[in-house]
């Protein structure tokens, strides 16, 4: 008896895995296809002169690859009380995100969540524009470890 409840168990256990890999890859997708309608909504908002807003919802788009690239190096769901900085240092290694791009990722987040940004409506000279540019190249890098070899979580197109 004790071993057609240790068999019942590991087939309890072997199909609650396979869902939690199917939610991972949900979710990861989910995460992928939230941040790709992030970026596309901020670059419509930043095509119609609103910086702020656009800024806003890029952070959006960044936060949410961030939190994919977690999911797909660890093979598990990020904390939900997971910190931005937190999110950064823990997907650093992996993504090998440099200095520059931290400190960028962080200024980035300063804009986004500050209530005190009231200087951003007076940025000019292609400022915007230049800090919009530099998020899609950060997507674009974090992209290329989405879609690694080495994820434990892989997303196909």
């Amino acid at each position: 008896m004790l071993s057609n409840t240790q068999h019942v168990q590991g087939s309890i256990q072997g199909s609650l895995f396979k869902t939690d890999v199917h939610e991972l890859y949900a979710k990861a997708r989910n995460w992928n296809d939230l941040s790709h309608g992030h970026i596309s909504l901020a670059r419509h908002l930043l095509e119609e002169g609103l910086c702020k807003a656009s800024l806003i919802v890029a952070h959006l788009a960044v936060k949410a690859k961030l939190k994919q690239i977690y999911l797909q190096s660890e093979g598990v769901f990020p904390p939900e009380d997971i910190c931005y900085e937190d999110l950064i240092d823990r997907t650093r290694s992996f993504a090998e995100i440099d200095l520059e791009t931290e400190l960028f990722l962080n200024t980035l987040h300063y804009i986004a969540e500050t209530d005190n940004a009231a200087f951003l409506p007076q940025i000019e000279n292609g400022h915007g524009e230049k800090i919009f540019e530099r998020i899609l190249s950060v997507l674009k890098s974090l992209d290329q470890y989405a879609i690694s070899s080495s994820v434990k979580i892989r997303l196909e197109n």
